[in-house]
């Protein structure tokens, strides 16, 4: 009997002292509220977000090879949504990165960045507008005529034997000559450049002089082409902007056709 007294009365004691702290928030803290961001700090964690982070987690933040990021639960990709996990712990991952993949980015985001960015990615994402032919014939830019494009080589290297790196957070590419081991030009390109291709390997289409022609894409969906003819100071010979965010370009065997695939918009241009 006095065991059943003790645990009865032990019981009420413990009902007593759990109301007391959580009523008092000191051993049962509620979860910070969130705060939105005002239209100034969303538009520069927009800003981050997209040259950061859109390229694994999309520009709408349904997820690529990243996760899905929206603030609310998604069945279909089983996710939580953003919102529950909250900023607290939004802005530990960015900090530190996961054991799935992603980097920190305490090393190029400031601790109030961060912040930004974990709230940013707990409201709605906005839409990007789409991009017509009209706009994209308005961004495209000549700087050398096909009619004024050299005959043969004009600068005297082994153009054959030239490598192309790039220079991703400068959006730019470097040309090096790898018979000198020079580096003969900075080539400014699109934003973050992603991808860079000739023309593809095809068994019966074939390209005249395979591997002049070379086409960059950058993540902000400016394609420019390259002619590694030209005198180092004139390698830009086009460019126009494709899409908001991009990632590939493709050229045909022959080197007649190139496209270029969009996130946002999600199309191809040919």
């Amino acid at each position: 009997m006095k065991l059943k007294h003790t645990t009865k009365y032990g019981a009420a004691i413990l009902a007593v002292c759990v109301g007391m702290a959580a009523s008092s928030g000191v051993a049962f803290a509620k979860k910070a509220k969130f705060v939105p961001l005002n239209d100034a700090e969303f538009e520069q964690a927009k800003s981050m977000y997209f040259q950061r982070c859109a390229g694994c987690h999309g520009v709408l933040r349904k997820g690529a090879t990243g996760k899905n990021l929206e603030p609310h639960a998604n069945k279909a990709k089983k996710t939580k949504g953003t919102l529950k996990l909250g900023t607290k712990r939004l802005t530990k991952i960015i900090t530190l990165g996961t054991e799935g993949g992603m980097n920190n980015f305490d090393d190029i985001f400031s601790k109030k960045e961060i912040d930004l960015l974990a709230r940013y990615i707990q409201m709605e994402p906005p839409v990007p507008a789409e991009m017509s032919l009209a706009l994209m014939k308005e961004r495209h830019k000549v700087f050398v005529q096909p009619k004024d494009y050299p005959t043969k080589p004009v600068h005297g290297r082994n153009w054959q034997n030239f490598f192309i790196a790039i220079e991703r957070d400068k959006g730019s590419i470097a040309i090096i000559d790898g018979d000198k081991k020079e580096v003969i030009a900075h080539i400014t390109t699109g934003y973050a450049v992603h991808v860079l291709k000739t023309v593809e390997h095809h068994e019966t289409l074939h390209a005249k002089d395979a591997g002049r022609f070379w086409y960059v894409m950058g993540r902000d969906g400016m394609m420019t082409k390259i002619d590694l003819w030209a005198d180092p100071k004139n390698m830009k010979v086009a460019q126009v902007q494709v899409a908001y965010d991009a990632r590939d370009v493709a050229v045909s065997g022959d080197g007649k056709y190139v496209i270029g695939g969009g996130y946002w918009p999600p199309h191809f241009v040919i």
